[in-house]
């Protein structure tokens, strides 16, 4: 693509910036609820459904090289917690796959560059002060102190409810977050745009997004915390819509108030995607080795006679 039709394509999409968020914000929950009425049908039908696969299996397995497959497919498939660690596993790589080639990409000043540059000059020429102010205000709620604050508040409400091993890993993972960010930052040094904030432009640098990438860390990491704990399909639909449609604005404030480029905020995106997988995986380890623990015989030292007495674990997750 020639310089002209990257620098078109780019203005275009700055005219259009605020049309574009918000169409993509309604698809985005009507794809959401098209998935939770699709969940909520299969598990209206569940018994139906799963009387229909059993019949179906059942017939197959009369069949002599059906019923083979079957027997050797069950040997090798893994099991439901390897297999979502072998699903984390794949999109870890594919993160970490697609944070290189756009840092890649900035470090080569390719097109990439170019396209940021025009964006970011057609959205700063085309900016409304009133909108500007909206997004002022928004952008707050994407900053690092405020994200710390509702950490913190969120940790102690997890330890008084005696969850201190979530509680302990929630917090580690939004402080990971925030050092992997500010190391990232300063090893590509990526400079803001030259009409971002004057103490913005020379007290820290641009890439990748802190903001958006705490702030989805910060709901990511929420939204599995939700569904984890066996929430409704309806909470947890609300849940991820929410969570999906602010981190999308908190990123577009940073566009529009003219501190970073595309680039950066989507970048922000996958690395906080990568980080968010790798505390997941961690906390379904801690969850999986707690109640291995929690289902350990305890040795009672008022039952000699008896030995061992099973009782409930001390789990404090």
């Amino acid at each position: 693509m020639a310089d002209p039709d990257i620098e078109r394509a780019a203005a275009f999409l700055a005219t259009h910036a605020l049309l574009l968020l918000g169409l993509g914000i309604a698809v985005l929950l009507l794809a959401l609820a098209a998935i939770a009425a699709v969940v909520r049908l299969v598990i209206h039908y569940r018994a139906l459904l799963l009387g229909v696969f059993r019949l179906l299996v059942a017939q197959a397995g009369r069949i002599d090289s059906v019923r083979t497959l079957l027997s050797r497919t069950r040997s090798v498939l893994p099991g439901a917690y390897v297999a979502l660690h072998l699903a984390l596993g794949l999109l870890l790589v594919m993160a970490v796959t697609a944070f290189l080639v756009i840092a890649q990409a900035v470090l080569a000043r390719s097109e990439v560059v170019r396209f940021d540059v025009a964006f970011a000059q057609t959205m700063h020429r085309e900016s409304d002060p009133r909108w500007q102010t909206v997004f002022a205000v928004i952008t707050i709620f994407g900053a690092g102190w405020i994200l710390t604050l509702a950490t913190a508040a969120i940790g102690v409400a997890l330890i008084r409810r005696g969850r201190r091993v979530v509680a302990f890993a929630w917090m580690a993972a939004q402080a990971g977050g925030g050092i992997l960010n500010w190391a990232l930052k300063e090893l590509y040094e990526r400079t803001r745009p030259e009409f971002a904030d004057a103490f913005l432009y020379s007290s820290s640098f641009a890439f990748p997004s802190g903001h958006t990438m705490g702030t989805f860390i910060f709901f990511g990491l929420g939204c599995y915390l939700v569904l984890r704990d066996g929430r409704s399909w309806t909470t947890s639909c609300v849940a991820i819509a929410f969570a999906l449609s602010w981190c999308t604005i908190i990123g577009f404030s940073r566009l529009y108030l003219g501190v970073h480029f595309i680039s950066d905020v989507v970048a922000g995106l996958v690395a906080g995607s990568g980080w968010l997988v790798v505390c997941v995986s961690a906390l379904e380890i801690i969850r999986r080795r707690g109640a291995g623990m929690s289902r350990q015989p305890r040795y009672d030292p008022r039952d000699q006679g008896s030995g061992l007495s099973v009782g409930p674990g001390s789990s404090d997750q």
